[in-house]
């Protein structure tokens, strides 16, 4: 249990008795929250406020503004932020007061993306800010006065870092969403921070999160399930996630990646030219324009073969299905298959 003294005295009024009690131990909630919500639909966010923050366990809490999504631990020794994103902005800040009158003591990066660490102007000049030696070489070629530089840069694939008797354990797993991706886990509040990678609830987002490597995003949710965690913060969507949505994610990608391969085997390209011959007196019909129409094709059979078997248990079906199923095809023959 957090002793009162570890928020302040503000967290103690803000929260209220209640408030206060299931931030120290809450992970039914959010487990019950997912099962309500299996396809989407998260908590709302008061559009007036323009975030919302909610106790996990322990001193660490989620915010979000329904898009993007972050937490902060609360210590005795002050707060580790966990990603800075701009859409959050000044609101990270506030969300933080509401629960602490401590400041913000070290700022961690999952990964170099803009739209998750760009808002780190919002935080004291003075704060520790932590990232793993990829993150810095890459922020440094990148020369974005957004995303502020890192002050404590560590090596190797695994750092662990201990603030006020708390403990956050940081670890690179390899080339997945992005070349540099952070996992965090906080082992004694049972919660892991991947971003980019799962969404909960929800079909990913286009070409599989904007992954720059198939493989290697398939590979992390094995790396993550590897992790003792309940609470899963995926750095979008409207909620948390649990091991179930990264359970669920899995069997998405290994659906796509059979009908990946059933796409092929049923549809050559040199069999789709016999039926559409190349003409290049004709516009969008030369071999080199006919082999996005052939890519088309081979993602309508897809789509058609999986959307009925996820329509219901994954919100996002429609806005983002074609596109995944393309970004499946294309790791084939790029990348190589995934070993799923």
């Amino acid at each position: 249990m957090v002793p009162a003294s570890s928020f302040g005295r503000r967290g103690a009024l803000a929260c209220g008795a209640a408030a206060f009690a299931e931030a120290c131990g809450c992970g039914a909630r959010f487990a019950a929250m997912a099962a309500e919500a299996r396809a989407g639909g998260g908590p709302a966010v008061d559009p007036r406020k323009g975030y919302i923050v909610m106790p996990i366990r322990d001193g660490l809490f989620y915010l979000g503004d329904g898009g993007y999504n972050a937490m902060f631990l609360v210590t005795p020794a002050g707060v580790i932020a966990v990603d800075a994103p701009p859409t959050l902005g000044a609101n990270y800040l506030r969300a933080i007061a509401e629960v602490t009158d401590r400041p913000v003591t070290h700022l961690v990066y999952t990964h170099e993306h803009v739209d998750h660490i760009a808002g780190s102007g919002a935080f004291p000049g003075d704060v520790t800010i932590v990232a793993h030696r990829s993150t810095a070489e890459l922020l440094a070629t990148r020369r974005d006065v957004r995303r502020r530089p890192p002050s404590l840069v560590w090596d190797g694939p695994r750092h662990r870092l201990e603030v006020g008797g708390e403990v956050l354990d940081l670890a690179w797993h390899g080339v997945s969403h992005s070349l540099d991706t952070t996992f965090v886990h906080a082992p004694r509040q049972r919660t892991l921070m991947v971003v980019d990678v799962v969404y909960p609830g929800w079909m990913p987002y286009k070409n599989l999160g904007v992954a720059v490597d198939v493989p290697g995003f398939c590979a992390a949710h094995e790396a993550i399930l590897g992790y003792e965690f309940e609470t899963l913060v995926a750095g979008h969507v409207d909620r948390p996630g649990t091991r179930a949505d990264v359970e669920t994610q899995l069997e998405l990608l290994r659906d796509l990646a059979r009908a990946a391969e059933r796409a092929y085997a049923a549809l050559s390209f040199p069999a789709f030219l016999r039926d559409h011959p190349p003409d290049p007196r004709i516009p969008g019909r030369s071999s080199w324009e006919l082999h996005d129409a052939y890519e088309h094709a081979l993602v309508d059979r897809m789509a058609a073969e999986i959307g009925p078997r996820w329509h219901g248990r994954l919100a996002g079906i429609e806005p983002y299905l074609r596109d995944n199923c393309w970004a499946m095809l294309e790791t084939y023959v790029v990348q190589g298959a995934p070993a799923l």
